[in-house]
Parts: C-alpha cells; structure tokens; sequence
C-alpha cells in the first residue's frame, strides 16, 4: 500500500502540471493530427480514371448495360474485359486496382451467392477505395437496390465489410497512434529531464518515498495523459469524416490498443529520460525511434505494399499490429479472431518490455 499511496502521490503531482497548461497540451496534440487528416485524409475524394478489369461470364442485356455504367462517369477505366485468372493476375501486377467478376446468373442471386464478385488490391487502397463504392452503386441498380455482391481483399477469397470506407478511415488509425506515440515520449521522458535539472529528482530520492513510486507515478501519468491524445485524435478524425464500421461497440477494442500503446511508449520516454541529461538530445533520440516506427507501421500506406526490405522491420514493429487493429474495427466493422490474438500479443509484450527497462534503466541510472 506504500508505494502505491507514494505512486499515486507522484501521478497528481504530474497531472497538476498537466493541469495547469491543459489547453496548450490539447491544442498541441490536435494540431498535427488535424493537419495530417485535412491534407492527405482527401486523397481518395479526387481519384479518378482508376484502372479496373472486368471479367463478364454472364453476356447478357444486364451485364452489358452494368460495363456501360461502369465506365460511364470519370471514377474508373475498364483496361481490360477478360476471364477471371487474367484478370487476377493484372490485380497480381498492379496493373488494374480492382477486378470484377460478373457471374452467369447475373444479376439474380443463385442459391443465396452473389452474382458478382469483386477483388481489389489493398496495397492501392486510395484506388480501391474510390472503385469498390462505384461498382457497388452500379450492381445496387439492377437488384432493387440490394447489393448483390461480395468483396474481396486480393486474391485471398477473404470476405470484407466497411468497403465504403475511404483513405480517411485508413489514415485514421496511424494518426492516433502518432498522437499516442508522441504525446507519451514528450511528456513522461521530458518531465524526468526537467526534475533533475531543478533537482526534484534528489529531492525524491532522499525522502522516505519508495523509489519504484517514482517510476510508477511517472508512468501512471504519462500513459493517461498519451491516451487523451489518441481518444481526442479518435474524435477529430470522426468529426472530419471518418467512421467506426463497428459502431460505438468498436471502441471497446481501440480504447484498450491505445492504452498498451501509450503505457508502452510512456516506459521509453522513462528509460530515455533516465540516460538522457539534455532536452535537445532527448527530443532527437525520441524522434529517431519514433518516426519510423510510425512510418513502418503502415501509417500512410499498407505494409505490405512496402519495398521487400522494409518489410521484415514492419513484421517486428508492434504499432503495426495495433494499426492494423484498428484499422480492422474502423473499416472491416469487425476484429477476426486470429487478429484480436495476434495483435493483443504484440502490444501487450511491448508494453510489458517498456514498463520492464524503464524500471530496470531508472534505478540503474538515477535511483
């Protein structure tokens, strides 16, 4: 119970000073995020001429009038009318962003299956996410509105939900782990720089205060502080477009893979904290580690639409299992199993390792 009293003790201390420059804090964690959504979180709103293949097996009046439509408006360009394993191969290459596959009982369903299919290239999601809401439109027409189609990511026959979702909603979910990220290391890390130069940390050490309290404190609060960030980045995000496919039910998921992220990311700015005396060389070591571990993260582009040698540091870098987390309840509108276990794995060994070396680097170094 002491060192919990002691840590809470050091959490209001570090929430006071929070406190008292809240606004400052909160402008100052929305402004990159907000500039980030509005200049790049419209790139899918102005692509046009996106090349798309169309395999037709069903030849018929209805088929014909649907290829019309298609290439009717400026979205899209047929590039190719042939069969389905051509035409999965272009999607292969990158030469079409998606493919169409009209199905001989178009535009009727057969025994409950869809009449067309569609895949697209995630590594082109900008593209596809501009097509896939076209196409649909187009197949509602012809079925009294009902959409008579199913969706596939690449060539993987892996159903998908949220298709309507744009480069917005993709990009969302890396700016809240860049507010999490970065709220965390410039908060908790640069706090411990300032109290050893005013020379509080002494101050602590040679009072009866358990010395763990410190850490715990330091901790406590730097991870409720970076996770304001990323819910207040969540809601500015909502208000400039984006949305949760799940619904509200989806933030039961977001909230806790934004909680290890940011009780992770709180433990490397203790550890950088602890070894690091001056606030200039602290704020280039931080971003050093940081910025690509957001960038390899899949925060602009899939991951796997990465060069072969990125890659392998994108598989080993945990904010890419909590983007894709994310990502999975704001645009799929749900969390596969396999995914919840992988992805909670990834995060929760990472915040466990932060929490572990600041411990170990704080005592060693300061304490």
């Amino acid at each position: 119970m002491g060192m919990l009293k002691d840590s809470l003790t050091i959490f209001d201390r570090e929430m006071l000073i929070f406190k008292s420059n809240l606004r400052t804090n909160i402008v100052r964690s929305l402004m990159f995020p907000l500039i980030i959504i509005i200049f790049f979180g419209n790139i899918g709103s102005s692509v046009s001429g996106v090349p798309i293949a169309v395999a037709n097996y069903a030849n018929n009046p209805q088929s014909t009038q649907l290829i019309n439509s298609l290439e009717s408006g400026s979205t899209l360009s047929i590039v190719a009318q042939t069969d389905q394993a051509t035409g999965l191969d272009l999607l292969r290459q990158g030469t079409v962003s998606a493919l169409v596959v009209i199905l001989p009982s178009f535009p009727k369903e057969q025994q409950g299956s869809p009449s067309v299919y569609v895949y697209y290239a995630t590594s082109q999601f900008a593209e596809s996410g501009v097509a896939i809401p076209t196409i649909e439109n187009a197949v509602q027409k012809y079925n009294n509105g009902i959409s008579n189609i199913q969706i596939t990511s690449d060539v993987n026959a892996v159903s998908t939900q949220g298709t309507n979702s744009s480069y917005r909603d993709f990009l969302i979910a890396g700016v809240i782990l860049m507010s999490v990220a970065f709220g965390a290391v410039f908060g908790g890390g640069m706090s411990i720089i300032i109290d050893r130069q005013l020379g509080n940390i002494k101050s602590f050490l040679i009072t009866p205060i358990n010395k763990n309290a410190i850490i715990l404190g330091k901790l406590f609060s730097g991870t409720v502080q970076s996770t304001l960030y990323g819910i207040l980045a969540l809601g500015l995000g909502i208000l400039l477009g984006g949305s949760i496919s799940m619904g509200i039910s989806g933030l039961v998921w977001i909230i806790p893979l934004i909680l290890f992220v940011a009780m992770a990311f709180s433990g490397i700015a203790i550890m950088l904290g602890s070894r690091i005396k001056t606030i200039e060389v602290y704020t280039i070591v931080a971003q050093s580690i940081v910025m690509p571990a957001w960038f390899l993260s899949g925060a602009f582009y899939p991951a796997s639409s990465f060069p072969p040698l990125l890659q392998p540091f994108s598989v080993f870098d945990p904010l890419t299992y909590a983007t894709e987390g994310i990502r999975d309840v704001m645009l799929n509108g749900f969390f596969p199993f396999g995914h919840i276990v992988t992805d909670f794995s990834a995060v929760i060994i990472f915040a466990l390792l932060g929490i572990f070396i600041s411990f170990k680097l704080f005592k060693n170094t300061i304490a």
